[in-house]
């Protein structure tokens, strides 16, 4: 079937985007696989009805030109639910799933991965986007370890001083690395293995600070650590949503105020005052 052999070639696309009938496809009948370990590891979490749609975003990692290791993290009532066909399809070409243990928000994207695999670069990835092929390629080509690398990037502002709100930050327009740049982690983020050693070791601070903002806590230790954020491209990315997967998003509560008050929690005197110095 010619279908087979394209996911085989790794040539199922429509420009840079594979086709959505082929990710299924390719969830359930493809004999591609992730690799079981690397130098870079991928990690992400979804949950509840979101687990069956979850899994295109997850194949459209499978059919890329480059495989990398998969972790997807659930929380207990996920873990041990049934999970839906394309996903136990995914399971069988190496996808990796681990139990959380709950109550850590989308921090459960990234927090179990960093802690066990403190030794590896790990890309964190959303459960509604749908990938490029070339995603990770670019990735792990990225030219530093000494910088977060990201898809998509906001210019943190300043306003009298003090950070301005979230919604007057800018979209970053270059990819010259800044520790004014801000990592956006629904498009795909990279984080070198120290800078994922350095966020284990803070363990569960972000309960505390910014329980429902990972990209916040996340952009805060690369501020701590000294790790400038630089962008993929001059142009920030707007990779296609999956269909059907946008029913409930967090992001609408943060960019409704949630995102200020937990960076107002987060960020100290300290951390501003580094911050304009780079102005």
């Amino acid at each position: 079937m010619w279908i087979d052999y394209a996911v085989r070639q790794g040539i199922v696309a429509t420009g840079a985007f594979v086709r959505l009938p082929v990710l299924q496809h390719a969830a359930r009948h493809a004999d591609v696989a992730f690799p079981e370990d690397g130098d870079t590891v991928i990690s992400l979490t979804t949950h509840g009805t979101r687990l069956k749609s979850a899994a295109a975003a997850i194949a459209s990692l499978l059919v890329g030109t480059v495989r990398l290791p998969v972790h997807l993290w659930l929380d207990p009532v996920d873990f041990h639910a049934r999970w839906p066909e394309t996903l136990q399809g995914l399971a069988d070409r190496g996808l990796q799933f681990h139990e959380s243990p709950g109550g850590f928000g989308p921090h459960t994207k990234y927090f179990g991965t960093f802690q066990q695999y403190t030794d590896r670069n790990v890309i964190t990835v959303d459960d509604d986007v749908l990938y490029p092929r070339t995603f990770a390629q670019l990735l792990v080509d990225a030219p530093s370890d000494s910088t977060v690398t990201a898809y998509r990037a906001h210019r943190l502002m300043l306003e009298d001083g003090q950070i301005a709100p979230y919604k007057k930050w800018k979209p970053v327009k270059t990819a010259e690395p800044s520790i004014r740049n801000f990592a956006t982690g629904v498009d795909g983020v990279r984080y070198p293995k120290e800078m994922v050693q350095f966020v284990a070791a803070r363990g569960t601070e972000f309960l505390d600070l910014a329980p429902r903002a990972d990209d916040v806590w996340l952009n805060h230790c690369a501020l701590r650590a000294g790790f400038p954020v630089r962008q993929v491209e001059e142009r920030s990315a707007n990779f296609p949503l999956v269909p059907g997967s946008q029913r409930v998003r967090l992001s609408r509560v943060n960019l409704s105020g949630g995102n200020d008050a937990q960076i107002a929690a987060t960020y100290s005197a300290e951390d501003v005052a580094k911050l304009r110095a780079a102005e």
